[in-house]
């Protein structure tokens, strides 16, 4: 019953804190254009996804958004998403039980990855739910070696093997995603039971080689993709041509950020509460060391885990030739700082000997604080500044009387016009309607959901955007959309009757 209680509690954690994200009604960028490709150009994002190494993404994709045919749907895509992200924890929980850890601390770590920062954008952003699939079918190939290193006979390869295929799988959905299967490798190995120093590098070399193996083979077919011309290779499968200055923007920006786990950073002005956060889970994570490595194998382990798997974690990352910053690439280091942060706390307490309602207590904490702020971030920070740049849109849309040569014109708004007041990357208070095509794309999706038959015969409208005011041409309707600004200083309700 106490299992069923756990598997219940994530799988409804994750809705709880991510449905007012989920309903709210808004788009993201990409599901814009998306939700237009799907019709207009059948097997398009299929193409484009597998440019980057990345066609069963686009597969599951398309045939998701075929089902969804107006912005209000795209919450559908959003709840898969928030269900996956709770069956990620599920998963991890159930992993974890099995190498060792309490109820409590892999209950703990389960709930714990469901409020990250990555999975907080991943179900803000519709189209980003193959991203959260990725990781169950990571989690599944990780279980699926581990039991077949442990299986006598002919089945132990044969699991290895199918673990090898789920990994080749979740590469070829998003290559990060394939590396989350590091965080319960690493849980795994800092609580596994004494054994020969042989016996660890088998397991370790059985473990990471097969990982490699398959996002390697996945490397390899696509790159016989892209030689005979099946679809153009993007420039991010390119390999880093600058290691040392790839090393660098690393320490700087990936590291600090996932060590920082629940806390945000900010592109403009990152505030010192996000650098006390990075300093106390360090220090955790060292305390882990100095209480809970006690042996000298104990001692290598977690030196390898805490020196050398965050290189491994972010990787394809490293590997990459771009500096994606996102949240959303993450996950694996976020997730492998995070079972050190838990090990050391472990460690902690039981070396002064904290009650054990007391130890719940300060986990219990720390969960309901990253619930809180995801719940919120995820709220504030996408979905209603995303809803705010929708609504004025499709108001400007339903209010456009068309002729044979209507005239629109768009003033987009610039980063000082968002509505909110952080910023970070493509994900955090990040505008869409700021680019020329997003721009065109949402007032193209209001347009289709006012006219879903297709316009009247004999009307056209014509959609010129810019950053300030029209020329001196008559337009029919003039979209302002640095109205953002003052949208997002005023309070909910007189941002409602505002847009009315």
């Amino acid at each position: 019953m106490r299992h069923w209680l756990s598997v219940a509690a994530l799988l409804i954690l994750s809705l709880v804190v991510y449905w007012p994200t989920v309903t709210h009604e808004y788009g993201f960028r990409d599901d814009y254009s998306n939700l237009r490709e799907v019709r207009e150009r059948p097997g398009w994002l299929m193409q484009l996804t597998s440019s980057s190494g990345r066609p069963v993404y686009g597969a599951v994709l398309e045939g998701s958004l075929s089902e969804i045919h107006q912005v209000a749907e795209l919450a559908k895509l959003r709840a898969l998403a928030a269900v996956l992200a709770g069956v990620v924890g599920v998963l991890l929980w159930w992993q974890l039980r099995r190498s060792g850890w309490s109820e409590m601390h892999a209950a703990a770590m389960g709930a714990a990855v469901i409020v990250l920062p990555g999975i907080q954008v991943v179900v803000g952003w519709a189209i980003a739910w193959p991203i959260a699939l990725a990781l169950i079918v990571a989690l599944l190939g990780f279980q699926l070696v581990e039991r077949g290193m442990h299986t006598m006979g002919r089945l132990g390869p044969v699991c290895v093997a199918a673990g090898a295929g789920l990994y080749f799988i979740a590469g070829l959905t998003y290559q990060t995603s394939a590396l989350f299967a590091i965080v319960p490798f690493a849980a795994t190995l800092l609580l596994r039971p004494e054994t020969s120093a042989r016996n660890d590098s088998r397991w370790i070399i059985v473990h990471i080689g097969t990982l490699f193996a398959a996002l390697f083979a996945g490397f390899l077919v696509m790159n016989v993709v892209f030689t005979e011309g099946v679809v153009p290779e993007a420039a991010r499968m390119q390999i880093e041509p600058h290691p040392f200055i790839k090393l660098l923007w690393f320490a700087r920006n990936p590291l600090p950020n996932s060590v920082a786990l629940f806390a945000l950073r900010d592109a403009f002005s990152t505030p010192p509460q996000f650098w006390i956060v990075v300093a106390v889970v360090a220090a955790v994570i060292v305390l882990g060391f100095l209480y809970g490595a006690k042996t000298a194998q104990q001692r290598a382990r977690w030196l390898f885990v805490a020196l050398l798997l965050p290189f491994v974690a972010h990787s394809v990352s490293l590997a990459a030739s771009s500096q994606a910053i996102g949240y959303r690439t993450l996950l694996p280091l976020s997730g492998l700082y995070l079972a050190l942060a838990m090990f050391g706390f472990r460690a902690i307490a039981a070396r002064f000997g904290l009650p054990r309602l007391a130890e719940g207590g300060v986990v219990a904490a720390v969960l309901v604080a990253g619930a809180v702020l995801a719940r919120h971030n995820a709220l504030t920070l996408i979905a209603e500044p995303q809803g705010n740049e929708w609504r004025i849109i499709e108001t400007a849309a339903n209010r456009l009387r068309l002729t044979s040569e209507a005239r629109v014109y768009v003033i987009r708004p610039s980063v000082e016009h968002r509505s909110t007041k952080r910023l970070y990357a493509d994900e955090y208070g990040s505008l869409t309607s700021d680019a020329d095509w997003a721009a065109k794309e949402m007032f193209k999706a209001a347009m289709r959901e006012r006219f879903p038959n297709g316009l009247p015969e004999g009307t056209d409208y014509l959609l010129t955007t810019g950053f300030g005011p029209p020329p001196p041409v008559g337009y029919d309707v003039v979209v302002d959309l640095r109205q953002l600004k003052n949208l997002g200083e005023r309070a909910p309700a007189e941002t409602t009757a505002a847009q009315r």
